[in-house]
C-alpha cells in the first residue's frame, strides 16, 4: 500500500490469490482535488483450468463439474474522475488460446437449440412455466414474427447483437457514465445475449457472484458456439415478459393488438419496444384518453431513423409513420384506470 498527500493505491506488486488462481491488481483512489478511481488488472496467458477449478464449489451451479483445456488471459482498464463522467475508460478483455471445453458436467448449456421448458421468475420466486418450442402454440420461429418487431428490438435492445461476442464495452462505458450522472442505477448494459442467459439459466437475485457467473456464462455460449444467434434471438423473443403474466411476442401481440405476431406493422413494432423496460407498467405509456403520450414520439423518431439508417424500413415506412397505436386486445382493459406515476421510474431497469 502506498499513502500520499492525495491518493492511496494498492500497487501492483500487491499478490492476490483465489485457490489455483493468482493476480496483481492495481488499485488508486484519489479525493482530491476531485474524485478519481483507477483500477488495472493484467493477467498474461495461464491455464484455462485454473479460472474454472477454482470457483467454489456450489456458488456457480453451472460450472459444477466442467473441465477445460487451453489458455486464456484477461485485462481489464478502468479510469473514471467523478466530476467529468464522460472522461471514463473501460477497456476489458478475456482472450482464449486453443482454448476448449472438454466437458461441461452437470448442465446441459446447449438446451436452448432445443424445446425446453421455461420459468419465468418474480421477486426470485417462480410465476409461470411454459414450453418454449412448437408444442406451445403461442411459440413463433424468428421468419414467423414481424421484421418490423425483429428491428425495432433489435435497436432498443442491442443493436450489435448479431456483431458482438456477448458484451459491448461502449454499453458497459455509457451505461456507468449516465449512472454517476444520475447518481442512481437508471442503466444497465446488458446486450440480448446477457438478458437471455439471465433468464433462461439464472434467477434474477442481483448479487455480484450471479453477476460473474452470467459473465462467465454468457463467454463460453458466445465463444464456443454454443448456439447460433439467430436462435438465440428466436427464443428471446419467446421468452421476454411484455405485460402482466404476458411472455413472448405471440401472446404480446394478441394482448395488446388480438393479431398474430406476424401481422405487427411497424408502429405497433415500436410499441412493443417501448415496453420492454418496464412491462407492467405500459399503460403509463398512455394519457387518460387512451392515446400514447406525446413523450413517446421521440422514441418513435430515434428508433425509426436507425431503423431508415440500416435499411430494415424504406422511406415510405419512415414517411408514414405515426407514435399512435390503438388497443385492440386485452390490454385495452387496463387503460380504464391510468394512476399518476413519476415518469423517470419507467426507465429505471436494469437492462436498459
Amino acid at each position: 500500500m502506498n499513502f500520499g498527500k492525495d491518493f492511496v493505491e494498492l500497487d501492483s506488486t500487491a499478490l492476490v490469490t483465489f485457490n489455483a488462481l493468482d493476480f496483481h491488481p492495481y488499485i488508486k483512489y484519489r479525493p482530491t482535488p476531485t474524485k478519481q478511481f483507477t483500477l488495472r488488472l493484467h493477467k498474461p496467458e495461464f491455464s484455462a483450468e485454473e479460472l474454472f477449478s477454482s470457483i467454489p464449489e456450489g456458488l456457480f451451479t453451472y460450472f459444477n463439474g466442467i473441465h477445460v483445456k487451453g489458455k486464456l488471459s484477461y485485462n481489464l482498464d478502468f479510469f473514471v474522475d467523478l466530476s467529468n463522467p464522460d472522461s471514463l475508460l473501460f477497456e476489458s478483455e478475456l482472450k482464449r488460446y486453443q482454448f476448449s471445453v472438454l466437458s461441461y458436467g452437470e448442465t446441459d448449456l446447449t438446451k436452448i437449440n432445443e424445446p425446453f421448458l421455461y420459468t419465468a421468475y418474480e421477486k426470485g420466486e417462480p410465476i409461470r412455466t411454459f414450453m418454449v418450442g412448437p408444442e406451445n402454440p403461442n411459440f413463433r420461429m424468428l421468419e414467423h414474427i414481424s421484421p418490423f418487431l425483429q428491428a425495432s428490438i433489435l435497436n432498443s435492445e442491442d443493436g450489435g447483437f448479431y456483431q458482438h461476442r456477448g458484451f459491448t464495452e461502449d454499453a458497459f462505458r455509457a451505461s456507468i457514465i449516465t449512472n454517476i450522472k444520475e447518481r442512481r442505477f437508471v442503466r444497465g448494459g446488458s446486450t440480448i445475449t446477457m438478458q437471455l442467459v439471465k433468464n433462461v439459466f439464472l434467477q434474477h437475485n442481483k448479487t455480484i457472484a450471479r453477476k460473474v457467473e452470467e459473465a462467465l456464462l454468457v463467454w463460453l455460449i458466445e465463444n464456443q458456439g454454443l448456439s447460433t444467434k439467430d436462435r438465440m434471438y428466436e427464443v428471446y423473443l419467446n421468452i421476454i415478459e411484455w405485460g402482466p403474466l404476458v411472455y413472448g411476442a405471440n401472446e404480446a401481440a394478441r394482448f395488446y393488438f388480438n393479431k398474430d405476431a406476424s401481422k405487427l406493422t411497424l408502429a405497433e413494432s415500436i410499441f412493443l419496444a417501448s415496453v420492454i423496460p418496464q412491462p407492467k407498467w405500459f399503460k403509463y405509456l398512455f394519457d387518460e384518453n387512451g392515446h400514447l403520450r406525446e413523450s413517446m414520439s421521440g422514441f418513435y423518431k430515434l428508433l425509426s431513423e436507425k431503423m431508415l439508417k440500416k435499411g430494415q424500413i424504406t422511406q415510405e415506412d419512415f414517411e408514414k409513420l405515426v407514435p399512435s397505436v390503438e388497443l385492440r386486445g386485452p390490454a385495452k382493459l387496463l387503460l380504464k384506470k391510468i394512476d399518476k406515476m413519476p415518469v423517470d421510474s419507467l426507465y429505471d431497469n436494469e437492462d436498459q
